[in-house]
């Protein structure tokens, strides 16, 4: 019985969790394209502005 409630809440987790784990990758990707993209200052300060943005959004939930 208590291995099945374990199993259970460890359902409940990873389902909860995968929400967060896209949001996670599809961050990392876009900070990757990003730095290989950007040579000139200009540039890197309209990228770091647009990638601000989703992380305030973030940082509210």
């Amino acid at each position: 019985m208590m291995g099945e409630n374990l199993i259970s809440q460890m359902k409940d987790f990873e389902a909860s969790a995968e929400p967060l784990q896209e949001s996670l990758n599809a961050t990392e990707m876009a900070v990757q394209e990003s730095s290989t993209r950007l040579h000139d200052l200009t540039a890197k300060k309209m990228e770091l502005h647009k990638l601000q943005v989703p992380q305030s959004n973030i940082n509210r939930t």
